[in-house]
């Protein structure tokens, strides 16, 4: 079940319509049921303060301001696994995710996207080929790519989006030695050819090792930029990330974000989710998570406003998954700071969640083979380059 929904609105009532929109958890089920018709939302970036980075983000409303939120001073970081980053641009704690990466549970565990929201994106792809920037097919830069769950979409997307411009090459741009390890596997897997050359490399789909302000391609060379999952581990960093995506972006390129997270806002269908979320955000502990909105600086920085359009597109799609108790665990499990956790805090996480499940209610798919709904909302930001 999809719900899309955008509007155009200015920053400084984003705040209002956020307010409206949480009304999705007084809905009927006939009204979630129904897709809301799509509007796009078109954003101005104001003059004056930067916004508060401790507001929430979008998909953790003021009902819930009340959780816990840390701030954190890199200065603080003793633990030597998490200090020996793969970056100095990413996060310590995202390390984590090589160990998710290497194991498969990432992989196993993470939601991909849905159709309404690739149907963004790729629209996206085709306005920057209309820029010009079509030549013998368009070259896309992912950041942070995981284990490859997003660049699947370019190459096998779903019927239901529209056709993607041809593609020339993808370079997959991935700063963790297991996630780039889980990459290559779960792609060749599907007998899609990784080359690690680069943008000479013969194969269409390159994993390479590069962070948000290192990409490893030249001047000029992407028509679109894209960071599925990953854009706020580059928190203290911004400036310079915004300027390196810049420099390999066409004029008049999309740089695209994307995020799922688990939706709280239906407690009224689905009061689980926001007892586990409560249990396992409690291990966050400064860690700069998307649902904070510190990321959203980016647009308040003169890198930004020298180097992309002032305006830019926000869409947001609804929808519930199909899970198991397992599926909900092996989720939280994947997330970095739970992973970096020791054994004996993942179990007491697990209990936790486990007897969350076991009690509150479900809307089920199939209650007898323990089949429930799991919601999910999917933000995409577009962002056009100068």
């Amino acid at each position: 079940m999809y719900t899309s929904r955008s509007t155009f609105v200015f920053r400084n009532r984003r705040f209002q319509v956020r307010q409206r929109r949480r009304g999705i958890a007084t809905a009927t089920p006939q009204q979630l049921q129904k897709p809301s018709p799509v509007v796009p939302r078109l954003h101005k970036t104001p003059a004056g303060a930067a916004p508060n980075p401790r507001k929430p983000g979008n998909s953790f409303p003021a009902e819930y301001s009340h959780i816990t939120r840390y701030s954190f001073d890199f200065s603080t970081v003793t633990n030597a696994k998490m200090a020996a980053s793969t970056s100095t641009s990413v996060h310590p704690v995202a390390d984590a995710f090589s160990t998710s990466g290497s194991s498969g549970l990432y992989e196993k565990a993470r939601p991909s996207y849905p159709p309404e929201s690739l149907s963004k994106i790729f629209t996206a792809f085709h306005k920057s080929a209309g820029n010009g920037n079509d030549r013998a097919g368009i070259n896309i830069v992912e950041l942070g790519a995981g284990t490859g769950i997003f660049t699947r979409l370019l190459i096998s997307p779903p019927e239901t989006t529209p056709q993607l411009p041809q593609i020339n090459k993808i370079v997959a741009v991935e700063p963790g030695p297991g996630m780039r390890e889980g990459f290559i596997s779960a792609l060749t897997s599907k007998n899609i050819p990784v080359g690690t050359a680069g943008t000479s490399g013969a194969e269409k789909v390159q994993i390479l090792h590069g962070a948000f302000d290192s990409i490893p391609v030249e001047d000029g060379w992407a028509d679109g930029v894209v960071i599925a999952q990953a854009f706020h581990w580059a928190h203290g960093h911004y400036a310079n990330a915004l300027k390196e995506i810049a420099r390999v972006l066409k004029p008049g390129a999309p740089l695209v974000l994307i995020w799922n997270l688990e939706d709280r806002r239906i407690p009224d269908f689905h009061p689980w989710v926001a007892k586990i979320r409560d249990i396992y955000e409690q291990y966050e502990k400064g860690t700069p998570q998307y649902r904070l909105g510190w990321w959203k600086v980016i647009f308040e920085l003169p890198e930004y406003k020298e180097l992309y359009e002032e305006k830019y597109e926000e869409y947001e799609t609804v929808r519930t998954l199909s899970a198991t108790v397992d599926a909900v665990v092996e989720r939280i499990l994947s997330k970095s700071y739970i992973t970096a956790l020791d054994e004996e805090e993942k179990v007491k996480v697990e209990k936790s969640v486990r007897e969350i499940l076991e009690t509150e209610r479900k809307q089920w798919d199939d209650e007898g083979k323990g089949v429930f709904k799991y919601p999910y909302a999917t933000d995409v930001y577009v962002i056009w380059r100068k």
